[in-house]
């Protein structure tokens, strides 16, 4: 009898869903993730080394580990994704790729806490691609036009010329010397003109106008070279530059380039010492100069007609697909039973960087009500997830953003009230829950990643104010580095930092804790579906 007790624990051992496969065989769970960068994940593997570092988190997040203390892997839990993307059993590696290194997103967290919650084989379905928006890539069908609500700011219109403050005069003479620069040029912010080659910066009010200073250009890019480095921009198309003097050239720039356009811009430039007006033919930046024109409003007309078209088209590629996974799920999970069938269990949504910064989309951002469009956008795409998925009561998961912590200020805080406020809606009450992902943020190496930065920085000091460069260069950032950054720190931000703020600084710490997160939401709402 000892011998067949042991016999069955080996087999037991060698056959990880047994223990399943002798219960009541029940639907297969699928989940369906989907987003932008950050679901697709962009925290190197390397980075939950992290979490051993500090006693509590390492108590905090001890599941993620084995008890070798390698990263956890689940037989019972896989991951499929789209576009010939590698899938498998639940590993932290289905995440974006640079430099070599794997990295995995919030797929990894949520799969090893709700395997704990449920104790049954799982598949996760990630459809998730970085650099997309909700208003054009994953736009759903539902979302056809918005229509913003009585007194809404998007209602209201912009000031006519006449309302607008007098434009600005334009200069005819500045009391600056003929070899005039400003202070610390290499510390300005550079800014795109719209054309490549040349770059500019804003250097303040000078005289009576806010000029762009041209930090870099190209000599013989463009026919007769009307920008050099030095050179100042003060006025455009009549008016002198004011406050906001890039975004006053960019109006005068892209809506003449346009397809019902002139193409050209009067230019009032000072050069060392000599201001001169002159017309700046936009065509001069084409190959074939204006001869080229008629080539590039076909371009234009053709792009525009393709970007209609393609509206939408990341959510129906999401569609396509998961409905192809469901189609052969043995394929993507062994314990799949087709006797037993499977269940959508829950969709998992976690993006939002790219509508967030959309100020075309979102003019009003900056007031309350100006991210009211997103609400509207994400309520349908939950809508049309169900419907396109056949699972009218599927639980949806909000990855609300949390890029700095809860309750940000500005426009991300803005747009957390957006995100949010979905699940407050009467219908998807009980379905939908959102998750605060500020909530996993870590400050302290927040905190550090910032100082490590302005650091780094200072090797502007060196290079451009004391003239250093090679071996001397190199010296002193170290020196510098040494100074204000301890061994302990350098250790710290090498194991747990891998990527910027945007991307949850490549944590695998925050981003373990955010997977968490989806799991809890995903249990409480079959815990609430379950009381119906």
């Amino acid at each position: 009898m000892k011998i067949k007790t042991t016999l069955l624990t080996l087999l037991t051992i060698a056959c990880p869903f047994s223990t399943y496969a002798e219960q009541k065989p029940k639907p297969l769970k699928v989940f369906v993730f989907a987003g932008q960068s950050n679901m697709t994940g962009m925290a190197r593997t390397r980075t939950l080394e992290h979490i051993k570092m500090s006693p509590d988190s390492a108590k905090s997040y001890a599941d993620v580990f084995d008890k070798d203390g390698k990263p956890t892997t689940l037989e019972a839990v896989y991951v499929t994704q789209w576009k010939d993307k590698e899938g498998g059993r639940l590993e932290p590696k289905f995440g974006g790729t640079v430099k070599g290194q794997t990295s995995f997103g919030p797929e990894y967290g949520c799969g090893i806490y709700l395997h704990k919650e449920l104790n049954e084989p799982f598949l996760i379905i990630k459809t998730s691609q970085g650099g997309k928006s909700l208003n054009y890539h994953f736009r759903s069908p539902s979302s056809d036009k918005w229509t913003p609500p009585p007194g809404h700011p998007d209602l209201i219109k912009p000031e006519t010329e006449e309302k607008k403050a007098p434009a600005k005069a334009v200069p005819t003479k500045l009391e600056i010397a003929n070899d005039w620069a400003p202070e610390k040029a290499h510390s300005l912010r550079r800014r795109h003109l719209g054309f490549d080659g040349f770059k500019g910066a804003e250097v303040g009010k000078v005289g009576d106008v806010y000029p762009i200073y041209i930090l870099s250009a190209t000599l013989g890019k463009i026919k007769g070279d009307p920008f050099q480095q030095g050179d100042l921009i003060l006025a455009v198309d009549g008016a002198g530059l004011g406050e906001n003097p890039v975004d006053q050239w960019r109006d005068a720039f892209h809506s003449s380039k346009t397809l019902d356009g002139d193409w050209m811009i009067n230019i009032t430039r000072w050069r060392a010492g000599k201001i001169e007006t002159f017309d700046f033919d936009i065509c001069d930046t084409l190959a074939g100069g204006r001869a080229s024109l008629p080539e590039e409003l076909e371009k234009m007309k053709q792009t525009a007609i393709e970007y209609d078209k393609q509206q939408g088209g990341f959510y129906n590629d999401m569609i396509t697909h998961v409905r192809s996974v469901l189609s052969d799920v043995k394929k993507h999970h062994p314990a799949y039973d087709p006797a037993a069938g499977y269940e959508l269990a829950g969709f998992v949504w976690f993006q939002g960087w790219n509508d967030m910064i959309d100020s075309g989309t979102y003019p009003n951002r900056d007031k309350p009500g100006g991210y009211d469009q997103h609400t509207w956008l994400l309520e349908n795409l939950i809508r049309d997830v169900r419907k396109d998925l056949n699972a009218p009561h599927m639980p949806a998961v909000i990855g609300v953003m949390g890029i700095g912590g809860v309750n940000a200020e500005g426009n991300i805080g803005n747009f957390q009230k957006a995100q949010m406020a979905v699940a407050k809606k009467p219908e998807f009450k009980g379905n939908v829950i959102a998750v605060e992902t500020g909530k996993y943020w870590d400050h302290k190496l927040s905190a550090l990643a910032t100082k490590s930065n302005e650091v780094n920085q200072h090797m502007n000091v060196f290079r451009y104010d004391q003239g250093l460069e090679g071996e001397a260069l190199k010296k002193a950032c170290a020196d510098y580095r040494a100074k204000n950054i301890t061994p302990e720190e350098e250790l710290i931000l090498k194991t747990g930092v891998s990527d910027g703020d945007f991307h949850y600084l490549g944590s695998g710490k925050i981003m373990v804790g955010i997977g968490r997160g989806f799991a809890e939401a995903i249990s409480e709402l079959k815990v609430k579906e379950q009381k119906k």
